[in-house]
């Protein structure tokens, strides 16, 4: 499997990972986010000159989430790398292993998302039509989320229950994936898992604890 981590494969792994992230976008505002969906949305809590003016000014910078979310996508990426390099101090088998190389296997994660965000897309274009935006922004393929008002009501425990979904799940198994094969397979695929856990769970446990925090400071 040492191929994928070629300089061409990776130009073509990031190629339809960006290329996924822009078709993701304009099929959702093109077919779910629509501007009706979001004035009545609006309209609830504001008068509809303001509701208006906002529209009007989406339409004017409707190119900004194009840029922003890949950008976005881009520092994700490079964060979670950060995270993982840390498995050279860890373990020895792993010292000479390159910060592209993980780079790399973040990259291909990633596209665990992008299949999640057409799941979504199918979910509310085919099957909920009858849905409003705020079902929308909390929606989360496949997780905890779904189960909320069983589970709890809590405002801040919607992001935690958001990363509880089998995507996440799949995620952590393709990082371990690739430490094993970094490491040439001499560690164990457990001992792989238990490194990313680490490593990235870690990070995602800080970054978790922080959103919950800012929620919870704008709530109260």
């Amino acid at each position: 499997m040492k191929f994928l981590f070629k300089h061409k494969v990776k130009k073509i792994f990031s190629l339809i990972i960006f290329s996924s992230l822009i078709l993701l976008i304009f099929l959702d505002k093109t077919y779910i986010s629509t501007d009706s969906k979001i004035f009545d949305f609006l309209a609830k809590d504001y008068p509809s000159s303001v509701v208006q003016s906002y529209m009007e000014s989406q339409k004017k910078w409707w190119w900004v989430s194009y840029v922003i979310t890949p950008i976005m996508i881009g520092i994700k990426v490079l964060l979670v790398a950060f995270c993982l390099n840390f498995v050279k101090i860890i373990s020895e088998k792993l010292e000479q292993v390159k910060f592209r190389d993980i780079l790399t296997i973040v990259l291909m994660a990633e596209f665990v998302f992008v299949i999640a965000g057409f799941y979504k897309f199918f979910n509310f274009y085919l099957i909920e039509t009858d849905y409003t935006l705020e079902t929308l922004q909390t929606y989360y393929p496949l997780s905890l989320i779904n189960f909320k008002d069983a589970i709890s009501t809590e405002k801040w425990l919607a992001y935690p229950l958001q990363l509880c979904n089998v995507f996440e799940l799949f995620y952590w198994g393709i990082l371990a994936w690739g430490i094993w094969e970094l490491a040439d397979k001499k560690i164990s695929y457990i001992k792989s898992l238990g490194y990313v856990a680490l490593t990235y769970g870690i990070g995602l446990l800080f970054w978790v604890g922080v959103v919950c925090f800012l929620i919870l400071s704008v709530s109260y």
